[in-house]
């Protein structure tokens, strides 16, 4: 990119999840968070190097985004965290790199305020938590998916028992 003359993007797609860190994703939330770090790490490179206008970074840190990963997760307030659909994400990247500029994307509305998050004190933060019903999320989606499971399974011996008698 450096070496092209017109310069290029880089699209980095991490999640708002990164810095707010629901229960029960802690392996998704970790490799998000070090995304976003990485991102910005190598756009201070980039500063610092003197080839920032020459290469534009884009950072994406979406909410709930209507994917298989999620198909299971209910959004537990669809006003203020609305799940997206791939084409709104894709549509606001393009746009960016489109006008070349570089950035962050938040989406939805409630993404863009993420970072004033982390200065609320600990408990404004776990009432907001708490109304948010992001910890909870996960975990009604797994216990349905364990109950489906366990559904499917007792199906299955059921079957199984018919077809030797």
């Amino acid at each position: 990119m450096l070496a092209a003359p017109d310069g290029g993007t880089i699209v980095t797609v991490s999640s708002v999840l990164g810095q707010l860190c629901a229960a029960g994703l802690a392996d998704y939330s970790a490799s998000k968070a070090g995304l976003s770090a990485l991102h910005r790490s190598l756009e201070a490179e980039l500063r610092q190097s003197g080839d920032e206008a020459k290469v534009k970074m884009v950072l994406v840190e979406p909410g709930q985004i209507s994917t298989p990963l999620f198909e299971s997760v209910q959004t537990p307030n669809r006003f203020f965290a609305p799940v997206l659909e791939p084409v709104q994400v894709a549509q606001a990247i393009v746009s960016a790199v489109d006008s070349g500029r570089g950035g962050v994307i938040r989406l939805p509305a409630f993404a863009i305020l993420v970072n004033w998050y982390a200065v609320l004190p600990a408990s404004v933060q776990r009432l907001a938590r708490y109304l948010s019903g992001i910890d909870g999320a996960v975990a009604q989606a797994s216990s349905k998916a364990d109950r489906a499971d366990s559904s499917s399974q007792q199906l299955q011996t059921e079957l199984d028992h018919v077809k030797e008698d």
